[in-house]
């Protein structure tokens, strides 16, 4: 009888660890301030995809390209989306009807850790009402789907379809990394976002035909910063150049003191239920 229950027991706990290995986060670009989240525990590497949609959600979820980053401006980002524009099938592709491979984004750089310096437009927890396939449809919960951020070279664009998209991903994210400090940073002082290079080819950019204002994000661009591995925030800014950057998490903290100045986030009603992959 006792074996009985110390294989039971034994059975139970090894269903637990599976549960909570659901994600497999072998790489750690953050691992000092990583937070778990039930997503882990219920999502894996390629969400609810299947075929060219799960390989695209695999590549989402990818921590592991690296931290050697290369600097990347939004001129590279514009002529990478003229070569991808020149692939085949290009003007097929949606959300229903994915790349079967993604061999012609490795080669033009889907996988490279790279770091985007500029301007935070606007920021927003993607997706909350319908839920992404890559989080395997979860609604309404914040801490289970993407924070989508909106990217300028230039502090006075106003338009997101001069902007380029960066994804701070649910899967581990930092307590630190939400949309409210990133409001906080506002729209005049310089971040540095890093992380992998990857395309989306599950919309239309702006300009194109089939480009719909309602159901694809507003950007310039379909190569995205994809996932977030790190965000800094400027804290010695002049002429438009930084001399000391501060990561997220301890510029947040600074940030919350009594003394720190702040800055009145942007409203954007209607941000938290628009299209961002």
């Amino acid at each position: 009888m006792r074996w009985q229950w110390f294989v039971a027991i034994t059975m139970a706990l090894g269903t637990v660890a599976v549960g909570q290995q659901k994600f497999p986060m072998t790489c750690h670009p953050f691992k000092a301030i990583e937070v778990r989240h039930p997503i882990d525990r219920s999502c894996g590497l390629t969400g609810k995809g299947k075929g060219g949609s799960a390989l695209q959600d695999q590549t989402k979820n990818s921590f592991c390209a690296g931290i050697t980053y290369q600097s990347i401006a939004q001129a590279d980002l514009l002529s990478k989306q003229a070569k991808v524009a020149a692939l085949p099938g290009y003007q097929q592709w949606s959300g229903e009807n994915m790349p079967a491979s993604r061999s012609g984004f490795v080669a033009l750089g889907e996988g490279t850790p790279v770091q985007f310096v500029g301007y935070v437009l606007e920021a927003h927890y993607a997706d909350l009402s319908s839920g992404e396939g890559v989080n395997c449809d979860v609604k309404g919960d914040e801490a289970s789907n993407d924070i989508h951020i909106a990217l300028v070279p230039q502090s006075a664009t106003t338009d997101g379809c001069q902007s380029n998209s960066a994804e701070m991903t649910p899967h581990y994210r930092p307590a630190s990394w939400t949309v409210a400090n990133l409001d906080k940073v506002g729209h005049t002082t310089l971040v540095r976002v890093s992380g992998q290079l990857m395309y989306d080819a599950d919309h239309k950019i702006c300009g194109e035909p089939g480009f719909s204002p309602t159901d694809n994000p507003h950007r310039l661009s379909g190569w995205e910063i994809h996932p977030v591995y790190g965000f800094d925030v400027c804290v010695k800014q002049a002429g438009g150049a930084c001399s000391q950057w501060q990561a997220l998490s301890a510029w947040a903290k600074s940030a919350a003191k009594p003394h720190a100045a702040k800055t009145k986030p942007a409203s954007h009603p209607s941000a938290s239920q628009a299209p961002s992959k």
